[in-house]
C-alpha cells in the first residue's frame, strides 16, 4: 500500500488503501470516530484528540467514496462556500446578507463573507435550532398530558 504527499499538499493513495478506507467505513456505519490511539514508530502511543480522531474518521469517509481535499479554512468565503458551511441555499445567505443580520463586504461585484464571522453564526443558527425544538418537544408534552 502506497501513499504520497506531493510539495502542493495533495495526498495520493493506491487502491489498496482506498479499499481498507472502504471496508473501516462500512464496518463504522453511521457512528462517528470518537478516538484514535497511534502507535509510533518507536512503540510509544499517542492519543488524538476528539476532534482529530474525527477529522481521520472523516478522511477514511471521504476517500472510501473517490476522493477527499483536504485545505485549511480561508480567512474570506465566497457565498456559495458561506451558504454551504451554513447548510442554506445561496438565496437564502444572500436574504441574510441583504437584512444585515450576516455581516459582508464587496470585492468588485462579488461578496465575502469572514470564515470565523460565518462560523459563529452557524453556531447562533444551531442554538436557536436547538431551542426551538426544545420548545416544541416541551409543548407536544405538556399538550399530550392533558389529552
Amino acid at each position: 500500500m502506497t501513499t504520497t504527499l506531493l510539495k502542493d499538499g495533495t495526498l495520493f493513495v493506491d487502491e489498496e488503501l482506498r479499499l481498507q478506507a472502504e471496508q473501516f467505513v462500512a464496518v463504522s456505519g453511521n457512528r462517528s470516530v470518537r478516538g484514535v490511539r497511534v502507535v509510533l514508530d518507536d512503540d510509544s502511543e499517542v492519543m488524538l484528540s476528539a476532534e482529530l480522531a474525527e477529522f481521520v474518521g472523516r478522511v477514511l469517509d471521504g476517500s472510501a467514496n473517490g476522493s477527499v481535499n483536504v485545505s485549511l479554512l480561508p480567512k474570506e468565503l465566497t457565498t456559495t462556500q458561506a451558504a454551504e458551511l451554513l447548510g442554506v441555499s445561496r438565496p437564502t445567505l444572500m436574504k441574510w446578507v441583504g437584512e444585515r443580520a450576516l455581516p459582508a463586504r464587496r470585492v468588485g461585484t462579488h461578496t465575502r463573507l469572514a470564515t470565523d464571522v460565518v462560523l459563529r453564526f452557524r453556531e447562533q443558527v444551531r442554538a436557536h435550532g436547538r431551542m426551538a425544538f426544545y420548545e416544541l418537544r416541551s409543548w407536544a408534552e405538556d399538550n399530550d398530558a392533558h389529552d
